[in-house]
């Protein structure tokens, strides 16, 4: 699991064409939330850091759009894998911060919370009363 994460971080770093505008994009994703269940902490961070390089792509700036041609795709999918998985996100990630995280993960993961604030704020506010229950 942990080479795989490494391989969509490649990928989102080197090859974004490949891995954003790909059918397999919302599989991957999962994939990297299935790793924030893990007990080794190796893969929490490998999914932490593919996750946040996700949702921190530059295609997701509102000044990104004249930048390159293709991030509107980009964009439209990570925005499509987001709003499905969300609300499995958030719960993942409160529950990792409040017990099963590293220690030292917690500054990937308030930043992750902080972009999907920034970016879904509607939706993370339907999302957290479940969560939190």
């Amino acid at each position: 699991m942990e080479d795989y994460i490494h391989l969509l971080t490649q990928l989102v770093n080197f090859a974004p064409d490949i891995l954003f505008t790909s059918a397999a994009f919302p599989i991957a994703f999962r994939a990297a939330m299935a790793g924030l269940t893990l007990i080794q902490s190796d893969v929490v961070f490998a999914a932490l850091d593919l996750i946040r390089n996700i949702l921190t792509h530059d295609c997701l700036e509102p000044v990104a759009t004249t930048s390159n041609p293709k991030y509107p795709l980009y964009r439209n999918a990570i925005r499509a894998v987001v709003e499905k998985e969300g609300l499995e996100l958030t719960g993942l990630l409160l529950t990792g911060l409040t017990g099963d995280f590293p220690e030292d993960s917690t500054s990937s993961v308030i930043t992750i919370l902080r972009v999907i604030a920034r970016l879904w704020p509607s939706q993370l506010l339907s999302w957290l009363p479940t969560v939190l229950q």
